[in-house]
């Protein structure tokens, strides 16, 4: 069996980081332009279930990206 082609370099690890720019603030891609764009605000009875709530979202995005889809934007 031969498995589905990875589209992003084997060598390259990415990383989820911290982002501060004048149009954006929040998570995103060390790899690729990625940003973590929250759909809604967080859901749950507390503080701590809303901010796992966003956890979750986040991470899931970011693991099921694929860089080859935000291609880094030229500055």
């Amino acid at each position: 069996m031969v498995a589905p082609p990875n589209r992003r370099a084997p060598s390259t690890r990415r990383e989820m980081v911290w982002v501060e720019e004048e149009y954006f603030r929040g998570w995103a891609c060390s790899g690729c332009a990625w940003e973590f764009k929250p759909s809604g605000f967080p859901v749950g009875d507390t503080i701590a279930e809303m901010k796992d709530a966003y956890e979750r979202q986040r991470d899931k995005e970011f693991e099921s990206h694929l860089c080859a889809d935000h291609p880094k934007r030229e500055k």
